[in-house]
């Protein structure tokens, strides 16, 4: 290691530990707040490339020609919306605005304890229809399509089967579990859960939702622990690069997205467990949802779904079941490089996830 690279050591080793917020660079794309109810709102991103610029190692080009259809991107629960926009040359928002779409973007806000009653229902019967509303008021289209990751896919699925009345176009899911009995070693233990607990009733103390609820830094430590020798191997790579000051910025910025989650609010999680989890309920295609029954068979959109081919949380047989359940002519499935967050905003997720997305999406949007 030379002089200058023991010097950037130094400066960076004692930033990180004094300014660590220096070396967070996601949420940086300019957008207009078009709704918020306190908690949940909405973005629309504005198109701001005009030249070539670098998109993780690519050189990308925007494309003056705009679609017709817009695109309203959905997270899941349990992280923050800016994983859609994770740093400048790692950004689906800007990717997407340079192959020509309108972008928007839910942001499910930041749920603490207070909110352990909010339940799937609030996400489906009243967050989504809203988020679309708002979409085609500000776009003047009449149709839009989403695209939702992991569980934003799946809340995107049970709006469609909810409340599909010909306004969405197209929809696209990324590591969306569908039969929770599928998913590896996660799939066994419900299984065994729900043989061994049938018939019983469910004891008072677990019908409390605010039982339920899951704090940020507890989700952080259980999703990490999915692969606990990943999150040694990064150390010791930030340790080996802390000279590389740009390496430190993206390298920090992403694992913010597993250090800092909000809360899974209780209900929520009662939900995914009794109704998703043990029962597998919506592996039949049906749930009910409040006061509205789902019906994943009824979907008129077009379908993309894509499972990571590592994906050790959302198994690639879990994903796929949604095919045997859709009827719509227009549905696809593919299994793509990378596990539950990297199929996703991975190394090659771009070249993989993204641009086949972009594709599918271009060639119906028009």
């Amino acid at each position: 290691m030379g002089l200058q690279q023991a010097v950037s050591f130094v400066r960076n080793a004692i930033e990180r530990r004094t300014h660590p917020e220096r070396f967070i660079v996601s949420d940086k794309a300019p957008h207009q707040l078009l709704y918020s109810d306190g908690l949940m709102e909405l973005r629309y991103y504005p198109h701001q490339d005009q030249a070539t610029f670098d998109l993780d190692g690519d050189a990308v080009t925007p494309q003056l020609r705009q679609h017709r259809i817009p695109v309203l991107l959905v997270p899941p629960l349990g992280v923050y919306h800016w994983v859609y926009d994770l740093m400048a040359e790692r950004s689906w928002v800007r990717f997407l605005n340079a192959r020509g779409f309108q972008v928007y973007l839910v942001n499910w806000g930041d749920p603490s304890r207070q909110h352990a009653d909010l339940a799937i229902d609030t996400y489906v019967n009243y967050w989504l229809p809203k988020a679309v509303a708002e979409v085609q008021a500000h776009s003047r289209q009449a149709q839009v399509s989403l695209v939702g990751y992991c569980m934003g896919g799946l809340l995107t699925l049970l709006y469609a089967g909810t409340h599909d009345q010909g306004q969405i176009r197209n929809i696209v899911t990324i590591a969306s579990p569908i039969d929770f009995h599928a998913s590896r070693v996660y799939g066994k233990v419900l299984r065994w859960v729900r043989r061994s607990t049938r018939g019983l009733p469910v004891p008072e103390v677990l019908t409390d939702a605010r039982r339920f609820h899951v704090p940020g830094d507890m989700l952080s430590v259980l999703f990490q622990l999915t692969n606990p020798l990943a999150g040694v191997m990064s150390y010791f790579d930030l340790v080996r690069n802390l000279s590389d000051r740009d390496y430190v910025k993206a390298h920090l910025t992403t694992r913010e997205w597993f250090n800092n989650m909000p809360d899974y609010p209780g209900a929520t999680v009662q939900q995914l467990v009794y109704d998703f989890g043990i029962r597998n309920d919506l592996a039949d295609g049906h749930m009910q949802i409040g006061e509205r029954h789902c019906n994943l068979g009824a979907i008129g959109s077009n379908l993309l779904a894509i499972a990571g081919a590592s994906d050790k949380i959302v198994s690639v047989p879990a994903a796929r079941h949604i095919m045997s359940l859709a009827t719509m002519a227009d549905k696809s499935f593919k299994v793509l490089p990378g596990g539950h967050a990297g199929v996703f905003a991975g190394g090659r997720a771009q070249e993989h996830t993204w641009v086949i997305t972009a594709q599918w999406l271009a060639s119906r949007s028009d």
